[in-house]
């Protein structure tokens, strides 16, 4: 591995790898408290013309693009800041190349989030950002099987196969295990189109199953995959911290919604805990001042 950057924020120090490792190191005994967020979402456009049946930001091919050259918190941003460009479709945002620059010169950590056929179709462009060093990490939402493509995926370090729960069983677990590739499960979210999904009688219940099935079947698919992570909502809903032992437990979670990651969105200028947040924010111009906020209203929900 590769050491990108390593930093302090607050009372935590931080080390960042170029195979997407990170360490943070806690001092004993006490909790942390970080300055700025290590890692945040963020959706840069709304537009996208795939219109997936279970998107959250419900992004369609009326969706506007953000106007993120102009957004001043942007320059209140680390170096090491960890930061992961969603849509929406990304790569139809027409400053993403001048955006991921930009970042660049910051020493900010971008990855960008895409679906599948996005994936082939940008195939080129996507691998000029990663040769340029403009983009970490590409995360690639799974629509269906495509043997050459997922065997690619499983030799390039820089790419993790996003699933989630509820939407891909067990057909599609056993087909991707068989290429050993990086896999994020995602939780499912009731938010958007997804929570008009979730209220149809038949796909409701077939998301259920999914979800069950995953979660009595996780532990003999962890050892089938190169890594398995998870966002904080499959934690919950698949009771990730019961498959695992607790040393693990304690090794690999990095913190709850809102005590060291946030949300931004590009497209309505504002920022809350996680992306189906019901409260939102409008954008200030300081990265500090705004994850204050978060961190202020994820103490009180507590």
């Amino acid at each position: 591995m590769k050491l990108l950057n390593s930093y302090k924020n607050g009372n935590v120090k931080v080390q960042i790898f170029d195979d997407g490792t990170r360490i943070i190191d806690i001092p004993d005994n006490e909790k942390p408290n970080l300055q700025f967020p290590l890692s945040m979402d963020f959706k840069i456009t709304n537009w996208c013309d795939q219109m997936c049946p279970m998107c959250h930001e419900k992004s369609n091919p009326d969706g506007e693009h953000g106007d993120i050259m102009n957004l001043k918190f942007i320059d209140s941003l680390r170096a090491g800041t960890e930061i992961a460009l969603g849509g929406g479709k990304v790569t139809s945002h027409p400053q993403l190349k001048e955006f991921l620059q930009k970042l660049k010169k910051q020493g900010v950590l971008p990855s960008i989030t895409v679906h599948q056929n996005e994936f082939v179709d940008k195939a080129t462009f996507i691998n000029e950002l990663i040769e340029e060093d403009l983009v970490y990490g590409v995360g690639i939402s799974y629509l269906k099987p495509y043997d050459m493509l997922w065997k690619a995926v499983s030799e390039n370090e820089n790419a993790v196969v996003h699933l989630i729960a509820g939407i891909h069983g067990k057909d599609v677990f056993d087909y991707l295990a068989q290429f050993n590739c990086k896999i994020l499960i995602l939780g499912y979210k009731n938010w958007g189109r997804g929570a008009e999904l979730l209220k149809n009688t038949k796909m409701g219940e077939d998301i259920e199953d999914k979800i069950n099935w995953l979660k009595e079947n996780l532990s003999k698919y962890m050892s089938k995959f190169k890594v398995v992570s998870f966002d904080n909502r499959a934690l919950e809903q698949l009771d990730v911290k019961n498959v695992i032992s607790e040393k693990q437990w304690e090794e690999f979670y990095q913190g709850d919604d809102g005590t060291m990651t946030m949300y931004i969105d590009g497209v309505k200028q504002q920022f809350a805990r996680t992306s189906t947040s019901p409260i939102r924010y409008d954008l200030k111009d300081n990265i500090d001042d705004m994850f204050e906020v978060i961190k202020n209203e994820t103490s009180s929900d507590n």
